[in-house]
């Protein structure tokens, strides 16, 4: 099961950054303590990310996930 970490809204490229740097940061600090979950990045829409710790995504990598159509 997941566990998100953050989950927010941007309203500009510089705060994106900003926010997905300190969310993925914790993320990698909350993954060490057990070792069996990566980090997900999920890009919902131009402006929503969740970053979330996911059994699915092997310890030390992160994936990204982008759900804006094209």
């Amino acid at each position: 099961m997941q566990e998100i970490i953050s989950d927010f809204v941007v309203t500009n490229t510089a705060q994106r950054d900003i926010e997905l740097n300190l969310a993925i940061q914790f993320a990698a600090e909350c993954a060490t303590a057990g070792k069996h979950r990566g980090i997900l990045i999920t890009r919902h829409d131009f402006s929503r990310f969740t970053v979330a710790l996911s059994p699915d995504v092997p310890f030390g990598v992160i994936h990204e996930r982008d759900l804006v159509a094209r």
